[in-house]
Order: structure tokens, then sequence, then C-alpha cells
């Protein structure tokens, strides 16, 4: 049996095949169905569906909540140790794709320096990137021209390797006395009579004519050439996905670039080389020649600036989709660059990281204040009762900005979903927030969520606040720029904090 999807919504009916289908549907409650030869496991974003089996009708029905669930979907079905595969996407997809890459560019150009593409880390524990096609097209524009003459340079006078190997010889500078008995036992013609000999065999004397000695050889098939040539061929490849993203007046000269590296892997010195690609060196240290040799060792370098801070595992097309899918982690690592930058902290990494952390935890400080992104901080920095008990709770909002005086604590959680009838944050996430204030003993907490209007909010009662803070890319362009959307965070945040709580 063929499967085949149906999906139910307001009235309308959606018909899915098997693998990707052009099919746009609205957040919100879908009724779907399969009909299978028996009762089938169904899988949303890999999480398991309860579904209602009929078993005379050979029908599975069963229902998803979308609400909040923006971009692309995948449905697995598995009966019978088949499965089927049915992804669609919801209406506010291209919507989503658009304020992820604004979020990214923001970043890249207010804070980065456009030196590397956004990275955030998605719900599985790994890093991804939102990977932005004129960062890759400026590091290629600004980097290849040295990467050729790094590489003309090696094929005009490659580094060589000295190994010592053991040959037979009629000269016996090097001798091997093990080796050469052993080639003697096994070969005794070479054994030449002579009462001078230094070989005694019973009451005879012989001189060797042939003996196995220690000699060094040079060559130049180097582990290391293989790794340039590696590097070269991701290059070529990406410059050849990277054509289809950017703008149409740069698309002939990346289709250069990659013309111009394929040039380079093309020279003799990396020959027919059978390599495995990657996009990062091998080692974690480098190796004798890498050091020792700087063009070697640049690079190395080079390979490892573009596989940490420019390349990624996928292509565009499936960056794009995935990106999608994890906006909640995107928008949560959005707005901790913006609320650290508006507080005019500096990053305790020089490249921007905030997951690379200070040895206390930070990722951003300042002489006022220190901010902990997604990381439980220090017990003695901010204490929570549970930690006392025999169940302690592990709580970690998204970001704690930490002041210099006992008890400035200010807890915020990002969200990247709203109450739609009324464009603020939605209860149940002000519920999480006051969770966390109870726990830690705190009373000023913060929910930051994507509000279409850069217009603050707070709850404040009985010595406690919470405040409802719209963060959203557009609101750069919406309020006059980095600056005024700096002021306007900074502003609100300080309001809570030094306000006189009822």
């Amino acid at each position: 049996m063929v499967l085949a999807m149906r999906i139910e919504q307001g009235g309308e009916v959606f018909e899915l095949a098997q693998g990707q289908n052009d099919i746009e549907i609205s957040e919100g409650v879908v009724l779907c169905s399969v009909e299978a030869r028996s009762r089938p496991a169904v899988l949303l974003n890999e999480q398991r569906l309860a579904i209602s089996w009929n078993r005379n009708a050979k029908l599975a029905v069963w229902s998803a909540d979308l609400t909040n669930q923006v971009g692309f979907h995948r449905f697995h079905v598995h009966v019978d140790g088949e499965r089927g595969v049915f992804d669609f996407r919801t209406r506010t997809a291209k919507a989503t794709w658009e304020e992820v890459r604004t979020m990214a560019e923001i970043c890249s150009n207010s804070y980065f320096g456009y030196r590397r593409q956004f990275a955030y880390m998605a719900s599985d524990g790994t890093t991804r990137k939102v990977r932005l096609p004129q960062i890759h097209y400026a590091w290629l524009r600004d980097r290849i021209p040295e990467i050729e003459q790094l590489v003309h340079s090696i094929q005009a006078r490659p580094a060589t390797s000295n190994l010592r190997a053991k040959q037979v010889s009629l000269q016996s500078k090097g001798l091997s006395v093990s080796r050469t008995s052993r080639l003697l036992r096994e070969n005794h013609n070479l054994l030449e009579p002579d009462e001078s000999g230094p070989i005694h065999v019973g009451e005879r004397r012989y001189w060797p004519s042939q003996v196995v000695v220690s000699a060094r050889e040079r060559h130049s098939r180097l582990q290391e050439h293989a790794q340039i040539a590696a590097f070269l061929w991701s290059l070529a490849t990406e410059c050849d996905d990277l054509t289809n993203f950017v703008a149409l007046p740069v698309r002939s000269e990346v289709r250069r670039y990659s013309e111009r590296i394929r040039a380079l892997r093309a020279l003799p010195l990396f020959g027919a080389m059978e390599i495995r690609p990657f996009a990062r060196p091998t080692a974690v240290l480098p190796t004798h020649i890498q050091r020792a040799d700087r063009r070697y060792g640049r690079l190395r370098d080079l390979q490892a600036e573009y596989g940490s801070e420019i390349s990624d595992s996928m292509d565009f097309a499936k960056s794009i989709r995935v990106n999608v899918r994890d906006v909640w982690e995107i928008y949560q690592t959005f707005v901790a660059h913006v609320v650290g930058n508006a507080f005019g902290l500096a990053y305790s990494s020089v490249d921007c990281d905030l997951r690379k952390r200070s040895p206390q935890g930070w990722s951003m400080a300042s002489d006022e204040w220190r901010m902990y992104f997604d990381t439980r901080p220090p017990k003695a920095e901010l204490p929570s009762w549970r930690d006392a008990t025999n169940r302690p709770a592990d709580e970690r909002p998204d970001i704690i900005l930490v002041g210099k005086h006992p008890g400035d604590v200010i807890l915020l959680d990002a969200k990247f979903k709203l109450d739609f009838a009324s464009s603020r944050a939605l209860q149940v996430d002000l519920f999480e927030m006051q969770g966390y204030l109870n726990s830690f003993a705190a009373n000023r907490g913060g929910i930051l969520y994507p509000g279409p209007i850069p217009a603050a909010s707070s709850i404040a009662a009985k010595g406690n606040v919470l405040l409802e803070l719209p963060i959203r890319a557009d609101h750069f362009g919406r309020v006059g720029g980095m600056d005024a959307v700096h002021r306007y965070v900074r502003e609100a945040l300080q309001s809570i904090w030094s306000a006189t709580l009822p």
C-alpha cells in the first residue's frame, strides 16, 4: 500500500504525498489521517503522537496543534517496518525566514563586523549557523588571493619529510646488523669465503657480498597536502552552492572564484590524491611542518577559520529549512546579543560567541553587570532554595543579569511566540517566570518576545514586577537603528530595576 496523508483544517483538505510537498497550512489545530494495513506509529517533528486506529477501515486518525509552530514540518509514519515521510510548511514559514535572516544580519552588522556567521545552539545541543551569502562572499573575496599565493608557493617549493628505510647495499655505511643477519641466513650465496672476513661459521670466515643499511628518503606526498586538497575541494563545492543564493551582479564573480579554486586543486602537487573532503583540520594540534613552515600553518589557520566562522555542514537550502525550524533557539541568542550590547557589556570571547564563557561562567560583563546566557549561574552568585533540598531544580533562565551589589538580579526568558489576540506575552510564559523568581528569591523578571510594537509594559504588585519586553529584528528599522533599540531596551530594563515596587 502506498502511503498518502490527508490533512484537514478550517474546511480545507490537503492531500500529501511522500517527500516534500508544496503545501502551506495555517498555524493552529489540524486533523490528519492515513490509510494503512496495520496500526501505524506517527511522529511530528520527531515527537510521537497519539492516534486513533480503526481496524476495519484500516484508517489512522490524529490531531496536531501547530499554534506558534512556524516553519517547515515533517510527519514520519511507520507501518510494518516501512516508513513514510511527509513534509509541509505553515504559511508563516517565509515570513519567519525573513525574520531569521534579519536577526542574523543585524548581529553581523552591529556586533560581529561581518567577520563571521550568526551561530546558535540547536535543541539537540549542536552548534548551527544562519548562513548569510554576503558574509560567505566577502570571506572568499578577501581570502582567495592569499590562498592562491600560499598554494602556488608550496607548489614551487613543497615541504618534504624524511623517512628512515632499510635497503640492500654494497656499502656498509648505516649498517643494520639485525637485518643483515636475517638477509644472510635467508641467502647463503651472499657469503663469500675470506680468511679476514668478520663472519664466523664453524671453522671458516666470510665476507657478505651485500648488507642491509638504513637510509633516509625524502618525499612530498604529505598528509598536509591532502588536507589542503580537501580544503580546496570544500571551497569549490560550496562556491557552486553559493552561486544560487548571491545577488545576480556578483554571481559571475563567485563562479570565477570556484574556477580559481579548482585550478589550484588541479596542480601537480596534489596529483590524483584520493581524499575525504572535510572543512576543518583533522588534528587538534598542528603538525611539525605546520608549525615550522609559515605557509602550511597559515593555510591551516584559514581552513579552521572557514570551518568555524563561515561554512556549515549543510548546503544553503537545507540550512534555511533548519533555521526556520530552530527559530526559537535563534531568537534566544539574538535577544541575548541585543540585551548585552544595550547595557554596554563586553564579550568574554574575542569572536563574540556567547557560549565561550569566562572562567566564572558569564558571557558578557562590565564593571556594573555580568550577563549569564543559557547557563546555571554559580550558586554563590544566585542560589536557589531548591539547592538545599534532595531534588535541586537546576533552573536556568535564558538571560540573567547580575549587578555588583547583593540582590541586583534581573531574570529574563526569551519566547518566540505571543498572544495573537493581545500581542502580549503568553500567560503560561509569565507563570514560568514567576517560578524562576520564586526559586531564586528574586523580584524582577521579564519575558522577551517578538511583539510587533517596541513598547514595554510591566505587571507589578506586592514588591514583584514582570516586564513584557517586545524585541524583534524589524524594530531596528522602526525606531531608528541600533542605538535607538539599545536605548529602548536599556531604559525598559532599568525602569523595573530602579522603580519603587508597590
